[in-house]
């Protein structure tokens, strides 16, 4: 909040007011610090005036101009060069000035004490110190909002990517929910035609995968055991379409109180394991494990390949909308504090998936 104040009153604030309190301050150190006393008050006035403008347009050029030009993009051999030169230049043509006025002072007003050289040194030296003071107070100026404006585009490049961080999870969560409601409706027509005692079964279990879907699937978290009890669900959902044969083997953890995981990030391998696996009943397999070791979960899942599909099907759905939702998905939330291994031997399929939950 205070860095915020002075923010306002010294940088946000219009510049022409600090501008002319500082050049009235600035003649008055020249005209009464800087300026022997005891000589003429109207040449002293007219040598003072002629600096002042003289160093306000110098300190002009600098701020404006050589600072940001060279100073402020790293040319700092180039901006020492150029403002040795602008000293040079200006020492001789002030140099110059002051000399043409005293001549004139002499020549026309022969009664008038003319300043010594010592005085006239003492006078320019004054100048340059206002010159100096000017430009060491714009670069603090400068630099102070460059740092601020600079702190200010972090904030909002990481409250951008933090909602495009969120718009993107809801996306690809979003797709899950089609993609889901696609294979489990397409196996509900199928089942519907063969078994209808059945298909109710399957419609009140899927109403209940629905309502987690809808209502616990928006949080950014759930609590590890409620995303295990949907995967059960669907298991048992599958066995009732899959009643002969249905070889699937799972070893669920225990001790996962307090555990909480994305929701959905276990699910789409579980899904395509039994979109890919469960083609022929004789050879079908799924083995399912994970388990919690110190905050960590380890997830591995195996099936078969279906013989009843091809090598361009396999192609196009093993990396199809689930498995590279589910991809993009874990690279937004767990970073770098997971690792993802597919094993396609044209065989087995094999997933391997290490979370850091910490």
């Amino acid at each position: 909040m205070e860095d915020q104040k002075i923010y306002y009153l010294f940088i946000k604030k219009s510049n022409w007011i600090w501008h002319v309190i500082y050049w009235i301050f600035a003649a008055c150190l020249m005209f009464f610090i800087f300026s022997n006393r005891d000589y003429n008050f109207q040449l002293r006035l007219v040598l003072v005036g002629l600096l002042i403008v003289t160093s306000y347009f110098i300190t002009l050029t600098i701020n404006n101009y050589i600072i940001p030009k060279f100073l402020f993009t790293g040319k700092t051999f180039t901006f020492i060069y150029i403002i040795f030169a602008v000293f040079v230049f200006t020492f001789w043509l002030i140099s110059f000035s002051v000399i043409l006025i005293l001549v004139y002072s002499a020549y026309y007003l022969p009664n008038l004490i003319i300043p010594q050289q010592d005085d006239i040194l003492i006078l320019i030296a004054g100048n340059y110190l206002v010159v100096i003071m000017a430009v060491v107070i714009h670069f603090i100026r400068e630099s102070y909002r460059r740092l601020i404006e600079k702190d200010n585009l972090q904030e909002q490049k990481q409250l951008t990517e933090l909602k495009l961080k969120e718009a993107n999870l809801k996306l690809l969560q979003g797709q899950i929910h089609p993609h889901f409601l696609f294979n489990m409706l397409n196996n509900l027509y199928g089942l519907v035609k063969e078994n209808a005692e059945n298909s109710r079964e399957v419609i009140i279990k899927l109403s209940g995968l629905l309502d987690y879907m809808l209502y616990e699937c928006d949080k950014q978290e759930v609590v590890l055991e409620k995303e295990i009890s949907f995967i059960k669900n669907y298991i048992e959902l599958e066995r009732v379409r899959h009643d002969e044969d249905f070889n699937v083997k799972v070893n669920f953890p225990g001790n996962i109180d307090d555990v909480k995981i994305a929701p959905l990030v276990l699910f789409p391998f579980v899904e395509n394991a039994f979109k890919h696996g469960f083609h022929d009943p004789k050879e079908s397999f799924i083995h399912m494990k994970f388990n919690i070791e110190l905050d960590k979960l380890n997830f591995e899942i195996e099936n078969n390949i279906s013989k009843v599909l091809s090598d361009k099907y396999l192609n196009q759905e093993g990396e199809g909308i689930g498995l590279k939702n589910i991809r993009e998905r874990l690279e937004l939330i767990y970073k770098d504090k997971y690792r993802l291994d597919i094993i396609n031997n044209k065989n087995t399929f094999k997933v391997k998936l290490k979370i850091d939950l910490s």
